[in-house]
């Protein structure tokens, strides 16, 4: 199939990228060299640079061989975003060794199926979440674990004053028991590796889990190249547009543990001399609008949801942030309203991607143009991209006819781990990858998503796709969420149904919003049923979790 979206690639963007061998380990260590007297990392005000990073890398590396770690081995890292998060990655990389991002917001019973399921023997681990791992030590599932405090990366009085507040003030239970490795220590400890590592370019750098919300997690396997590739190509596409990122900064506040932030805002940038400002905890609205405030930042990536809570937020619109240029909204695709509103509080329009933690995670990127057309934008550098029948996943579908969306690229995963089964089932006899997301490509070439297979509608035989209508009420100005859904319907087979947040202090009548509906959806697409609530459920990352929401529907549906 000919790559139309070639044609309309911004000025000096290539078609394709050439890959050298190297690695994550030998891509860091130039940028350790290179940027040595640039800020690579701050967090709560604490700048460390990249020669500084380096040392800790080369400390922590040095320990972990000590302990036993060595080439292959899987290593846990249960953080949220701190200095002690990229310190952990590189020098896991650097023996050769295997990076496992576990969300330490999972429950103890979510964190063992991670642990156990990767064959894990080695974690890291934040105080805060240490007490989760005690069955899982007591199984002897892990052998070893390095506890961290916050503080442990910065200076003797915010360290001391972080690791106090948090135990005797805010009353934390920091305890755990099992005998552990102090972060703290082995980074002090003025001690090298006795001998490097040779890491080639197709061993494993991350088994990274998916966040199923159905099921279990299924680690999708990505090597060095894998990474690395989708790195080139992130370069390949943003530096003819928008220049060199160097010395710049941009605002970490989506979690590094998750695939989107881990490339795009850990390694792409880190390996352009970017300096992160890292965000521990994003849900703390007034704190991330403070850090936004306080630091002269150039770029802010951020799920939708993220986008849109700050919108919400009346100190955000009185804010001023003259240095910020670009913005990618990430995870999923940001809403035309959403979008519309972030241009006119910040003059930047959020810049939508698409991807997936099987593909490293960028697949397609928008044009960074200050534009916004409601498009994912184009497959990126050597990436290949099908619309697929989806009754004949062979069948190729022509320009703006809606399918299953299918990619081929360096940038794809191997397999899931330890599961044959759903790898065979993942990829077609040529290699192409089954996203099970639906979409359609422009006559330039340009993807429009409509949402998962699994959440497509079908209404008396008519595919009905949620995004379509949440685009439609997300543009009510009364609206701050939107979400639908379908249940089964003895007549129709499936009805639809919208769940609506309003805007504090803002309210809508249903037949007002039933009438927007009306003027744009035709009658099949028109919910059956409006309901109001405080909240939409989110999942760990921040998206919202339609599976809870047709549970709660259904426990609903049979309490009446």
């Amino acid at each position: 199939m000919e790559k139309i979206w070639l044609k309309h690639y911004p000025q000096g963007v290539p078609g394709e990228i050439h890959l050298t061998g190297e690695t994550l380990v030998s891509m860091a260590d130039t940028a350790f060299v290179k940027y040595t007297d640039s800020m690579a990392f701050k967090c709560h005000g604490v700048s460390k640079t990249f020669g500084e990073i380096s040392v800790y890398v080369e400390r922590l590396a040095a320990a972990l061989a000590d302990i036993g770690v060595k080439k292959g081995d899987r290593i846990a890292i249960i953080m949220p975003n701190l200095i002690q998060y990229p310190v952990s990655v590189f020098a896991i990389l650097k023996l050769g060794a295997i990076v496992v991002n576990v969300n330490p917001l999972y429950t103890s019973s979510e964190i063992e199926y991670v642990v156990q399921n990767s064959g894990a023997k080695v974690a890291l681990v934040l105080d805060l979440m240490a007490a989760k791992l005690n069955d899982i030590y007591a199984k002897g599932i892990l052998k070893e674990v390095i506890v961290t405090r916050v503080g442990d990366i910065y200076p003797w009085f915010k360290r001391n004053f972080f690791n106090f507040m948090i135990k005797y003030v805010k009353r934390v239970n920091v305890s755990y028991a099992y005998q552990a490795h102090d972060f703290y220590k082995l980074i002090c400890a003025d001690k090298k590796l006795s001998k490097n590592t040779e890491v080639l370019d197709t061993d494993t750098a991350f088994i990274q889990y998916t966040g199923a919300t159905t099921g279990k997690p299924k680690g999708a396997i990505l090597t060095h190249r894998n990474i690395v590739a989708n790195v080139v190509q992130v370069h390949a596409w943003l530096e003819p547009q928008v220049g060199s990122f160097e010395k710049k900064l941009l605002i970490g506040a989506l979690p590094l543990y998750h695939i989107f932030s881990l490339t795009a805002n850990l390694l792409a940038f880190f390996s352009n001399g970017c300096g992160n400002v890292l965000v521990t905890n994003p849900r703390d609205t007034k704190d991330l609008i403070k850090t936004l405030r306080n630091n002269n930042f150039y770029i802010f990536n951020a799920l939708d949801t993220l986008y849109n809570n700050l919108l919400n937020s009346p100190e955000f619109a009185k804010s001023k942030f003259p240095a910020f240029k670009y913005s990618v909204a990430g995870g999923m695709p940001a809403h035309s309203s959403t979008a519309r509103r972030w241009f006119e509080v910040t003059g930047v329009y959020p810049s939508n991607c698409y991807g997936m933690t099987e593909a490293s995670p960028a697949v397609t990127m928008s044009v960074f143009d200050n534009t916004f057309d409601g498009s994912v934008g184009f497959p990126i550098p050597s990436t290949e991209l099908q619309i697929r029948n989806m009754d004949n996943i062979h069948e190729v579908m022509p320009q703006r006819e809606i399918g299953l969306v299918f990619i081929r690229g360096p940038q794809l995963m191997s397999g899931y781990w330890n599961n044959p089964e759903a790898s065979k089932d993942a990829f077609d006899e040529n290699g192409w990858f089954n996203t099970k997301d639906l979409g359609y490509l422009s006559e330039q070439g340009k993807l429009f998503l409509t949402g998962r297979q699994s959440d497509m509608i079908i209404v008396s035989g008519f595919n009905v796709y949620p995004a379509e209508i949440e685009e439609v009420l997300d543009e009510l100005p009364q609206i701050k969420e939107a979400a639908v859904i379908g249940v089964e319907d003895q007549k129709d087979g499936e009805a639809v149904i919208a769940y609506i947040v309003l805007k504090p202090g803002w309210q809508i009548d249903e037949l007002e919003i039933k009438k927007r509906c009306r003027e744009k959806l035709t009658n099949y697409k028109l919910p059956r049923n409006f309901i109001f609530v405080d909240e939409l459920p989110k999942t760990l990352v921040g998206k919202i979790d339609k599976v809870s929401l047709v549970q709660q529907y259904a426990k609903n549906q049979a309490s009446k």
